[in-house]
């Protein structure tokens, strides 16, 4: 058997996450200390449907509807959430969950679940406010004209020839079969002389 000192400390991790999501109502702590899904329930809904909209707004998209639910169907939906969306395992049953008992691990799951709801709140605040397409003008370390770039083509095992490509796409250097036109034009107008 669980020892209370375990469930009190339990309880006062919970109480402080509780005041982090600054949840409204009033909370059940007898029952919450006897297990009654009653008083845990309320708290899961709290956390996932209210103290974050634009999480709550990822769940409808993600067709996992969790309003106006019964205990049994809001349950399984709350297990799909963990396993789809945050890859949890949860600690308890399903049925372990809706059943009196069980207190300590029950808190330690509830705390999970407001401790990854928190997690993606902060991962959907930032990303809503930096915008996905950077403004450049703005960025220092952007540069107006990007320097030429190298590329190394290999022909043939043991032969490299070094290439600049230009921004139209055409290579500046001549490739090998140009060279030998040219060599040979070369020798030609050099003999006509």
């Amino acid at each position: 058997m669980l020892s209370a000192g375990n469930v009190q400390s339990c309880l006062r991790k919970l109480e402080a996450l509780l005041r982090v999501i600054k949840y409204p109502s009033d909370v059940d702590y007898s029952g919450l200390s006897k297990g009654d899904p009653s008083s845990f329930l309320p708290i899961v809904s709290f956390t996932l449907t209210t103290f974050s909209p634009p999480f709550a707004e990822q769940l409808v998209a993600a067709g996992l509807e969790l309003s106006g639910k019964t205990d049994l169907r809001f349950t399984d939906t709350l297990y799909k959430v963990l396993r789809d969306i945050f890859h949890y395992k949860p600690i308890l049953t399903k049925e372990q969950f809706l059943q009196w008992g069980f207190s300590q691990r029950k808190i330690s799951f509830i705390c999970d679940i407001i401790n990854l709801v928190l997690q993606r709140h902060k991962q959907l605040h930032k990303a809503s406010k930096n915008p996905f397409v950077e403004d450049h003008r703005r960025n220092p370390f952007y540069f107006a004209y990007p320097a030429k770039r190298d590329t190394f083509s290999a022909d043939n095992e043991g032969s490299a020839y070094r290439s600049e490509i230009s921004p139209s796409g055409s290579s500046e250097i001549p490739a090998p079969d140009e060279e030998e036109s040219k060599e040979s034009f070369l020798n030609v107008s050099v003999m006509k002389k």
